[in-house]
């Protein structure tokens, strides 16, 4: 144990009335590290609110709030905001937690005073929590480690995979921002405004998580959405990367060439012609792009 009180842990809850009570007692099993959960129920139209409540009413630690239906970055930037801990930890209402995670992962932030966000190896299940491999995962945890460049990996491949995998330095918050109001990739995003701003990335390659793969998972629904979404913040990437051509030359280059890879070059030249016209605005704040015509654009060119 690596002290009492240390993490706060935020819970976006949406429509997972099946899978929330076992995300919570996921939680309260990591022990007395864990300071509060601040569970922020997005206008679920089931049961969700409901279990929740009945089960934090044995756990003085929970705290829950409901609001009308926002998106998961909105819900995660509530819940960041109230985390009065020295650390976030985030954990989606479907996933769940291994035993003695947070452990791990605060043993890795104290050891390290030059790391801002330590994530984990992860296992994947079904909806009745039976494991399944994911080869698509394992072929881009190889190429994640042997990179030794987050920023660029997590262009490639986001091995991270979701907020889930994020335990961070509460200050990181206050000092990057929050999520952007993005969809499917508020998460890679985050990630690569750290590696964009110098922080760093820890990662054990542990399996201390796992992520739940089911028929309403939201990366599952809508592909063009998805890629729209990854060509818009690997973009801002290189665009953020291009500033410093000297220092960052062959990183630029590097991206190009994983841009081309997955065929977003279009869209990503449509990206920066966009930040270029708009230098003053970022992800984080404005949500890229706000306009109808540039998100056609953008559909087109994935």
């Amino acid at each position: 144990m690596e002290g009492e009180g240390r993490v706060s842990v935020v819970i976006p809850l949406y429509n997972h009335s099946s899978y929330i009570e076992c995300a919570l007692e996921s939680v309260i099993e990591q022990g007395n590290i864990v300071r509060e959960v601040i569970v922020i129920d997005d206008g679920s139209q089931d049961d969700s609110l409901q279990i929740a409540r009945q089960f934090a009413a044995g756990h003085s630690r929970i705290r829950i709030a409901g609001q009308t239906n926002c998106g998961a970055a909105v819900t995660l930037n509530r819940g960041v905001r109230a985390a009065t801990a020295e650390y976030v930890a985030i954990l989606n209402s479907d996933d769940v937690w291994a035993p003695n995670r947070l452990d791990h992962l605060v043993r890795a932030l104290d050891r390290d005073a030059g790391l801002d966000l330590v994530a984990s190896g992860l296992s994947f299940v079904n909806d009745e929590g039976v494991a399944i491999r994911n080869a698509w995962y394992e072929e881009g945890l190889d190429s994640f480690i042997a990179r030794r460049d987050p920023g660029l990996a997590l262009m490639d491949a986001n091995v991270l995979m979701t907020t889930s995998n994020f335990v961070a330095r509460r200050r990181v918050f206050d000092e990057l921002g929050g999520f952007a109001d993005l969809r499917y990739a508020h998460d890679m995003d985050f990630g690569l405004r750290l590696a964009l701003n110098r922080r760093r990335i820890g990662f054990i390659d542990r399996e201390l998580l796992s992520y739940r793969v089911h028929e309403t998972n939201t990366i599952k629904e809508n592909h063009a959405g998805v890629r729209v979404d990854w060509a818009m913040v690997a973009s801002f990437f290189l665009w953020g990367l291009s500033h410093d051509e000297a220092a960052n030359g062959a990183r630029v280059q590097q991206a190009w060439q994983i841009l081309e890879k997955h065929g977003l070059t279009r869209a990503a030249q449509a990206c920066i012609a966009y930040f270029d016209a708009n230098p003053s605005g970022s992800l984080a704040t404005n949500g890229l792009p706000a306009d109808a015509d540039m998100k056609s654009k953008l559909l087109l060119a994935v």
